[in-house]
């Protein structure tokens, strides 16, 4: 099983931690502070970040999600890398939201790369343990 750990940040009630992402512009990763949610389906991004990396929207089009406040519309995409620490996931389904100013995010990792994991939070260290599920 392959193991990592990640530092974690408390920012403004939400937990932080960093990943890495594929940028078609510079192709290497980028590193990014994402929200850690295990309440979010899928990973989702701001429109922003994915315009910086070189992303375009897949074909696939628009789907509905439903946020803590509405229910909207957003753009599909597949991130080509991610990385937490040592454990790097490819083709990563994402969607593209406008985050509101005051969740301090412009960003979420969400249970559809969390479920790859066996993860411990080790708040008294400031880490998040992740164990890779094989397939």
């Amino acid at each position: 099983m392959m193991e990592t750990s990640i530092k974690m940040d408390l920012i403004g009630g939400g937990l932080f931690v960093p990943v890495d992402i594929w940028s078609k512009y510079v192709n290497k990763h980028r590193r990014i502070l994402l929200t850690f949610d295990t309440g979010a389906t899928i990973t989702t991004l701001s429109p922003e970040i994915f315009h910086e990396l070189g992303y375009e929207s897949d074909t696939k089009g628009q789907t509905t999600i439903t946020t803590a406040s509405s229910v909207e519309r957003v753009s599909k995409y597949t991130i080509n890398s991610i990385k937490l620490g040592d454990i790097e996931l490819n083709n990563i389904e994402a969607y593209a939201h406008k985050f509101p100013e005051e969740s301090f995010s412009i960003g979420v990792i969400g249970l559809n790369v969390l479920k790859q994991f066996d993860i411990e939070l080790l708040f008294s260290q400031s880490l998040i343990k992740l164990n890779k599920i094989p397939c």
